[in-house]
């Protein structure tokens, strides 16, 4: 990490500089730059703006090239030509955004997050058993300590991925609280890729990642896909997405008594709920990649090391990729050969990233609808700013007391 980045005040000009930039370029009329802006708990119009303006949309301001097409989002996220670092093996704009997360500390070309991006999963099929069973043990040890009210943020959904990741991990007892402390400081590490965060979140975000790779290297092996550089990234691309995707689903759910209905009766309908949530409300809304050669993207010329942003959120309301959403109100997403969604989606890591997130999320749901049968709202969630990538919560208020199903938060 170089000094501009250790020094405060540079630090904090460089942030609000890059911020700046974001909100002149929104005042033009540029919709990527709007949702950069991040300052709406819907981003929908912006994103649908983007889509007016054809299939790959140039942000000249920001230099980026926008995609919402679903069949083009899954091909640039599928294709070789397209990496998540630069030719020199650097990241998109490192010059204007700090490092995040797993990214302080040297990088080297083909590699992201200490794993190659042509290795086998570092998480297989097998572990996802693993992990939802974990998920599902862990929860129900949380809410077995909780109140009749909570913070489902606070109280579970940010602590519920660190606590399944130190187990699945192997750390022992004596760092596993550390781990979760660490794990929170680097929150907000996704959105800080794209877009600049506050001056004490990056410091703080900075600090913790670099110790959570301490501990990590104390605990685990230096190389191969269980190292703890990959152990680091691992955790940080789960650790956010997963907590937004819990309760992206109780909130659907809570607008949604049937299906709510549905899950109580039979809580193995909670990988039918996961998926069409993902779909529906992404836990991951913005990928980025950068042309490792020159490329033609729908006849549009994007350059080496040019950076490409997919919109997940709008690429899978794209009805030629989507399945039709749930008719019956019981759970069941709609059916179709459409594959898997987007987000966390191409190179090893992020394949175990997305199955770690969903077995995760699964067992979550399962505890949920069997020990908290009559969750619903108690107040109405409110989202995170500066966080254009997951749009996570930072609180999400519920209560489990009395029966019957999640009522809507504007009842609640």
């Amino acid at each position: 990490m170089t000094t501009q980045w250790t020094t405060p005040s540079v630090l904090g000009r460089r942030l609000q500089r890059t911020y700046v930039g974001h909100w002149f370029a929104g005042t033009q009329g540029d919709p990527y730059a709007l949702i950069l802006r991040a300052q709406r708990d819907d981003t929908t119009p912006y994103e649908e703006d983007v889509r007016a303006r054809g299939p790959v949309f140039h942000s000249e301001v920001l230099d980026t090239w926008v995609i919402t097409d679903g069949a083009l989002a899954r091909s640039v996220l599928t294709d070789a030509r397209f990496g998540g670092l630069t030719r020199a093996g650097g990241r998109y704009r490192a010059e204007l955004l700090p490092p995040a997360g797993p990214e302080v500390g040297p990088a080297r070309a083909g590699v992201r997050g200490g794993v190659r991006a042509d290795a086998d999963p570092a998480v297989s099929a097998q572990d996802e058993v693993v992990v939802e069973a974990l998920a599902e043990q862990l929860s129900r040890t949380l809410l077995g300590g909780l109140g009749d009210d909570f913070d489902l943020v606070a109280a579970f959904a940010r602590r519920l991925p660190a606590q399944v990741l130190a187990e699945f991990l192997g750390l022992p007892a004596a760092a596993r609280s550390r781990f979760e402390e660490l794990l929170a400081g680097c929150a907000h590490s996704l959105d800080s890729r794209l877009c600049p965060q506050t001056l004490d979140i990056t410091r703080t975000g900075l600090g913790a990642a670099a110790e959570l790779r301490e501990l990590l290297a104390r605990h685990l092996g230096g190389s191969g896909p269980r190292s703890a550089q990959a152990a680091v990234s691992l955790a940080v691309e789960v650790a956010a997405p997963a907590g937004a995707l819990i309760c992206n689903a109780v909130e659907a759910l809570s607008s949604s008594p049937g299906q709510w209905n549905a899950l109580r009766q039979n809580p193995e309908k909670a990988d039918a709920v996961v998926a069409e949530t993902w779909w529906r409300r992404p836990p991951v809304r913005v990928e980025s990649r950068i042309a490792q050669e020159d490329v033609d993207v729908a006849g549009v010329p994007v350059p080496a090391d040019g950076h490409v942003a997919i919109l997940v959120a709008a690429a899978q309301r794209d009805p030629a990729i989507t399945p039709a959403p749930t008719k019956d109100d019981t759970g069941t997403p709609g059916q179709g050969d459409c594959g898997v969604p987007l987000g966390l989606v191409g190179d090893a890591h992020a394949t175990s990233a997305a199955r770690t997130v969903r077995a995760l999320c699964r067992g979550a749901l399962r505890a949920l609808a069997q020990e908290a049968p009559g969750l619903r709202p108690n107040g109405t969630p409110v989202r995170l700013r500066r966080a254009p990538v997951t749009l996570g919560h930072a609180r999400f208020p519920v209560a489990r007391t009395g029966r019957g199903t999640p009522t809507d938060a504007g009842a609640a």
